[in-house]
């Protein structure tokens, strides 16, 4: 169980900040949460002046188990493709919104706000 309260946001960043998360609640990319695990959020400034909103899970991530199959290098993974009929990509502007958490665990997902608790 990881409880951590919310980092100050700056009062600049606040609305932005809000707004992100109000466009996540109504997409459904996020949910209310009432989870005993909890990561502050990180605004991280994008060169256009927007901010991309971050969650800081390095709490969660010491105390996760990893898969530690090693990856295959990209060379061998296109030589692998072969006679391929269809070739399947991520979108990555967002990618993170893309890949389903396991029910068991979005609960792990938490992190913390000024205007609640919110998981993905």
């Amino acid at each position: 169980m990881i409880l951590e309260s919310w980092r100050w946001i700056p009062q600049r960043l606040q609305r932005q900040i809000k707004t992100e998360i109000e466009m996540m609640l109504e997409k459904g990319i996020i949910c209310r949460s009432h989870s005993n695990w909890r990561s502050p959020i990180v605004a991280v400034p994008k060169p256009d002046g927007k901010i991309r909103l971050c969650v800081d899970f390095w709490k969660v991530n010491a105390v996760a188990k990893f898969d530690s199959y090693p990856m295959l290098r990209v060379d061998e993974l296109i030589e692998n493709i072969g006679q391929a009929h269809y070739i399947s990509t991520l979108d990555l502007t967002k990618g993170y919104w893309q890949v389903p958490v396991a029910p068991e665990n979005q609960e792990k997902t938490a992190f913390t706000t000024p205007w609640g608790l919110f998981q993905f």
